[in-house]
């Protein structure tokens, strides 16, 4: 598996299209209503609003791939990574930033490759 990271904005859909010769068919876009992943897709992109449904929902997003490791051998999950900045003054939110590090804490440590982007610039961390 390959996870990329990186801050809004930053490139990560259009690294990984590019790098792992990604075509739209292939990419699962994840929103603030998603509720299941479909795995069988080769990529899963910004997975972190995956992770804010299931906050809402009173869920851990980790336990979604902690008790369903069904990504696949080749598959690129793409965040956003949300750590940084001002910490939300809503509840519902600083509980996404956690879950969402717990989630990120999870994915690369499966994961073969760990890439982070900045200003378009992608940086191999693993």
């Amino acid at each position: 598996m390959i996870l990329i990271l990186g801050g809004s904005y930053q490139g990560k859909l259009d690294f990984a299209k590019s790098a792992y010769d990604l075509e739209d068919n292939d990419i699962f876009i994840c929103t603030d209503e998603t509720e299941a992943i479909d795995l069988s897709k080769r990529c899963i992109a910004y997975i972190d609003r995956f992770a804010l449904n299931r906050v809402r929902a009173g869920l851990e997003p980790a336990d979604a791939l902690r008790d369903n490791p069904g990504l696949r051998p080749d598959a690129i999950v793409i965040a956003t990574d949300i750590s940084s900045g001002v910490v939300p003054v809503d509840a519902t939110l600083r509980a996404w930033r956690e879950a969402c590090g717990r989630m990120n804490n999870l994915l690369a440590g499966r994961a073969d490759e760990v890439w982070r982007l900045f200003c378009g610039i992608p940086q191999r961390i693993r």
